[in-house]
């Protein structure tokens, strides 16, 4: 396995995160879970620290799993990404939106699940092209 398209494909996944739930979907995800942003709010390292390991794990199962199905074309990569995204990412995350303290669930799940979904591809993509 090689570490600089995993490295690039987390960083990149994590970089989508960043767009995705600020200027994108960020007031969709805030009325999801029921988060009123105060105007100064400033999160924690963790706040980065946590979803940027995350990203780099899910871009080195990505790329495990690519090893192990030998794709060659970019819509094989692609199709990876998708099953990944899709079994994985929004599953896991329509699931977990179920909680009894999630205010709007089928939202959650449509902002979180289609961020993993897209990060996922993203990082099969980048996988596909530094391969």
């Amino acid at each position: 396995m090689k570490w600089l398209p995993i490295l690039a494909a987390g960083f990149a996944y994590f970089a989508l995160g960043g767009l995705w739930f600020t200027p994108l979907f960020g007031k969709q995800w805030d009325v999801a879970v029921g988060f009123d942003r105060p105007a100064r709010w400033r999160p924690s390292a963790l706040y980065y620290i946590g979803p940027l390991l995350g990203c780099l794990v899910g871009a080195f199962a990505t790329s495990w799993l690519v090893a192990l199905a030998h794709p060659v074309t970019l819509a094989q990569y692609l199709e990876i990404g998708l099953v990944v995204g899709v079994g994985y990412g929004a599953a896991i995350t329509a699931v977990n939106a179920i909680s009894p303290n999630m205010p709007r669930p089928g939202l959650y799940a449509a902002v979180t699940g289609g961020y993993h979904l897209a990060g996922l591809v993203l990082c099969s993509a980048i996988l596909h092209w530094m391969a």
